[in-house]
């Protein structure tokens, strides 16, 4: 039986089909995490590494993260196991930014984040695409570990009028200075709940664009006096019309506050 030959072009093509289908840390994870750790030893930027859960196990476990202040883990597919790992990971106790853009995580693995014993320092946590419904939301609204949050970015999940009743009730976002719904379902309904709310007293940005709001919340918004320290409202995609603008003549002659429509 003649032998099978395979050409060296088509051997190169193979081997780089079989490692752009496997993770990017698969070869070598250490040599990694040294490539994407800033000099200084603060920043740990994976975003687009595809770690998935396997790797954040990993990760969780290596003392370099000690001095890590800010981790970027934007598309890792980490999911609820992954976030649970790192969730229990002493080496994050200096955490302060956390970007966990896409990464399935779900009402499980933001729970585990919430009941962290190790990350209550958190300044800032991007949980973007997650699929966190109500549920989570309500655990955050409970928890006490988000006194020092002064940036919260939940666009595009499934964050309902209830979740942001919970939200807006809750005493645990103090410091909050920007918070983004950004294309969740939270409606007129949501928008009221939030205009009526009396603990985001340094809220100074605020984003609930497509959120099939209409003239009723954004007016509830826009007239709001309980945001002392708004300088940006953005509510863009939303089905606002002339009771908006009407409102924005009235309540923000002076446009002290930018009022996004479009």
């Amino acid at each position: 039986m003649p032998r099978l030959r395979i050409k060296p072009a088509f051997a190169w093509t193979l081997v780089f089909l079989l490692v752009s289908a496997s993770p990017v840390w698969a070869l070598d994870f250490d040599s990694l995490i040294q490539s994407r750790l800033s000099q200084d030893g603060k920043t740990l930027d994976l975003s687009g590494s595809r770690i998935k859960t396997a790797g954040a196990r990993k990760l969780a476990q290596m003392e370099i993260l000690k001095g890590v202040t800010t981790l970027l883990l934007e598309g890792n597919q980490i999911k609820a196991e992954g976030m649970e790992a790192l969730a229990q990971s002493p080496h994050l106790a200096n955490l302060k930014h956390l970007d966990l853009w896409g990464n399935y995580l779900g009402d499980t693995g933001l729970q585990a984040l919430v009941e962290s014993p190790y990350l209550k320092n958190l300044e800032t946590l991007k949980i973007w695409k997650n699929e966190i419904s109500e549920d989570g939301v309500a655990l955050m609204a409970e928890s006490e570990h988000f006194l020092n949050l002064k940036t919260l970015l939940m666009n595009n999940n499934l964050i309902t009028p209830e979740a942001v009743r919970y939200l807006a009730a809750s005493k645990g976002f103090p410091k909050l200075e920007t918070l983004s719904l950004f294309s969740n379902e939270i409606g007129d309904e949501g928008a009221v709940y939030l205009a009526q709310s009396t603990h985001f007293p340094n809220l100074a940005k605020l984003y609930v664009g497509q959120n099939g709001i209409t003239d009723k919340g954004a007016v509830a918004l826009i007239q709001s006096g309980n945001f002392p320290k708004l300088v940006l409202l953005d509510m863009i995609m939303n089905s606002l019309g002339k009771e908006t603008f009407k409102a924005m003549l009235k309540f923000n002659p002076d446009k002290k506050v930018q009022i996004i429509t479009r």
